[in-house]
Order: C-alpha cells, then sequence, then structure tokens
C-alpha cells in the first residue's frame, strides 16, 4: 500500500544518534521552544524555552501543531460559497430538479385530467351511479418529462464536479491520477448509479409499469448498498481507487465518497487527501469508525427500500408518485444528518482521549 506521511510546519526530524526531537512552535522576539534532551532521564513532553537572556521559564502548553499526523487537523481550508459557485448550487439545483419540478409536472397534468374525468362523470355521479370511466393515473408522456427534470438535477452536480476535476486535476484529482480523465472513483459510481435509475424510468414509463418507474430511486440506492457491502469484504482491489494503488486492502465505501466529496465538492483539494490517507493509516479508531459508517448506510438502503415498497403496493399511484419521492430526499437528509454528528462526536472523542494520553493522565 502506498503510505503518506505528513508532518506539521513546526515539527523536524528526530536525530537517530542522541534521541533529541525539536519542535519549533509560535513565539514572539526570538524565543524559541524545543524538547528537552531525552537522554537525561526527563519527561519525553517537557519543554525548554530559551531566550536572548538565558533565562528558564515554565513550560507553557504543547501547541495543537506539535500533535502527530493522525491528529492533524483534516480540512485545513475555508473556502467562500462564491470559489466554486457551480457546486455550491448542486444541492438546492438537484432538490429543485428532482423532487419540484417532478412534482410540479405531474400533479399539474393530474388535477386537469381529474377535473376533467369530473365533469365527464358528472351525469353519472348525478344519479348516484358508479362512472364507467375509470381514472387514469398514469401518463407516459407526463411522466416522461418527469423523468427528463430528474436526470437534469443529477447530471447537472456530475458534470459540475467533473469540471473541476479536468480542469483543476493538480488542486483536487485523487494522489495517484496520471491522468486527468481517470477523474475520482465517485465520479464514475454515480454516473453508473445514475443509468441504473435511468433504466427502470424509461421502461416504466413506456410500458405503462408504473410500479417499476416508482422504484427506479429504489435500484440507485441498490446499487450502491451492494457496492458498501462488496467494500467490506477483506480484500485486495483488483484495481486502483482514488489515491491507492492496485493490490491494496478495499476500504468502506463511505471512506472513498468521503473523500472525493470533501477534496473535490467541499474544496479542500489534495492536501486533504495526504492528511486523509496518513489519518486512516495512523489510526485504528478511524478506520473502524468508516466501517460502522458505512454499515449505518447499509441499514438506511434497507429501510429507505422497505419503505418505498410499502408505499407503492398500498397506495394509489398519485399518492404514491410525490410520497416516493418525499421517502427519498427524508432518509438521504437524516442519514447524512445522522453521520454529520457522528464523525463529529467521534472525532472530538478521539482527540480527547489522545490529549488525556499525551499529559499522562
Amino acid at each position: 500500500m502506498t503510505s503518506f506521511n505528513t508532518v506539521d510546519k513546526g515539527d523536524a526530524e528526530g536525530d537517530d544518534h542522541d534521541n533529541h526531537s525539536t519542535t519549533e512552535a509560535e513565539r514572539s522576539g526570538d524565543e524559541t521552544v524545543v524538547d528537552s534532551d531525552r537522554s537525561h532521564g526527563g519527561n519525553d513532553n517537557a519543554l525548554v524555552v530559551l531566550s536572548e537572556d538565558k533565562e528558564t521559564a515554565p513550560p507553557p502548553p504543547r501547541p495543537s501543531s506539535s500533535l502527530p499526523p493522525e491528529y492533524e487537523k483534516l480540512a485545513q481550508k475555508n473556502p467562500k460559497p462564491t470559489d466554486h459557485l457551480s457546486i455550491t448550487i448542486g444541492p438546492p439545483i438537484i432538490l429543485f430538479f428532482d423532487l419540484v419540478v417532478p412534482c410540479i409536472i405531474y400533479y399539474a397534468w393530474f388535477n386537469v385530467h381529474r377535473s376533467r374525468w369530473e365533469n365527464t362523470c358528472r351525469p353519472y355521479t348525478s344519479r348516484g351511479e358508479r362512472c364507467p370511466v375509470p381514472l387514469s393515473q398514469f401518463n407516459k408522456d407526463i411522466l416522461g418529462y418527469a423523468i427528463i427534470s430528474f436526470g437534469l438535477g443529477e447530471l447537472y452536480i456530475l458534470i459540475a464536479r467533473i469540471c473541476r476535476l479536468l480542469y483543476h486535476p493538480e488542486d483536487c484529482a485523487p494522489l495517484l491520477s496520471r491522468s486527468r480523465w481517470e477523474l475520482d472513483a465517485t465520479s464514475w459510481v454515480y454516473a453508473v448509479a445514475m443509468i441504473c435509475a435511468l433504466i427502470p424510468f424509461v421502461v416504466g414509463s413506456t410500458m405503462a409499469i408504473p410500479e417499476l418507474y416508482l422504484y427506479s430511486p429504489s435500484f440507485l440506492m441498490a446499487f450502491l448498498g451492494v457496492l458498501m457491502v462488496a467494500t467490506l469484504i477483506p480484500i485486495k482491489t483488483p484495481i486502483g481507487i482514488n489515491s491507492h494503488a492496485r493490490g491494496t486492502p478495499l476500504r468502506p465505501f463511505i471512506y472513498y465518497a468521503a473523500e472525493d466529496f470533501i477534496a473535490v465538492d467541499g474544496l479542500q483539494d489534495r492536501g486533504f487527501r495526504v492528511r486523509y490517507n496518513a489519518r486512516y493509516n495512523a489510526s485504528k479508531a478511524f478506520r473502524r469508525m468508516f466501517v460502522y459508517l458505512t454499515i449505518w448506510w447499509i441499514f438506511g438502503v434497507s429501510v429507505y427500500i422497505g419503505c418505498v415498497s410499502a408505499v407503492i403496493w398500498t397506495l394509489e399511484f398519485h399518492y404514491a408518485f410525490g410520497l416516493t419521492l418525499g421517502i427519498l430526499f427524508t432518509y438521504i437528509i437524516i442519514w447524512s444528518a445522522v453521520s454529520f454528528y457522528w464523525v463529529k462526536v467521534e472525532m472530538d472523542r478521539q482527540q480527547k482521549l489522545y490529549r488525556e494520553k499525551a499529559r499522562g493522565v
């Protein structure tokens, strides 16, 4: 496996002969902070402050920059929303074209169609008779327009991130990328997942299979779920994936997804990829966290498909159409929010335990 070592700016290489370690910290004037001589039997973490007048002051708190690489801050950039506007507006565009527009297209047609149906059936209903004309809830042309809208939202964000990878490969491409056209793993998975959803959309609308049409986003999620399960199998990768060469142990799905989304969509670039890989290699707790997160999302896919199935087979199409889309985005929002706070709490816990250990608590 390719290993990546990160060293803080204030860190210097240790001397193999005298076992002295020197760490440079922020200071005012000409003060210099250095580690005490370990050969004298002192504490490894003790600090000696040398100033121009050679007076020894109490040791200052250990600066955060002197922590080992595995606890270095991963996302060190603070990009503005306007730095890459096309990616920043991606989530609202997906929400608009994948949820709002399809519902407007379908329900605008359905309300007009139902009004005409009611007018047609009024002579029968006025006499208390059942209308012999069935209410059609499915129109392949209208649903075809809804497919186009759904595809636009997904296609936009894919094109936006691909453009950044193509035009700024030196900034955000995977560490082992040899060509800008290699893109990253998330781009390829995203494209294949879109195809998995598009096929049942088209077949379901053209052949008038409403259940298949409503299941289309579930095909996308099922494909991702299968990949998640596969990445938990302890095998070596047959191909290079992102920053890892062929033959390296496979890592959990959420690990790869987080690396790409934060580096490319989050504008943290290749420096983040280096620190991210170093953290994974150095921290067992960090590795375990991604296993649990991947299992959490596998569970989420199962819950989502189960909820969608219950809606499709128990409600009429005009109810199920909007509700299945609502379930999709509700699932994504809930699972993303839980994952975000889970990672935040876990990272704070790991760093707290490390600091306590470093102080000898």
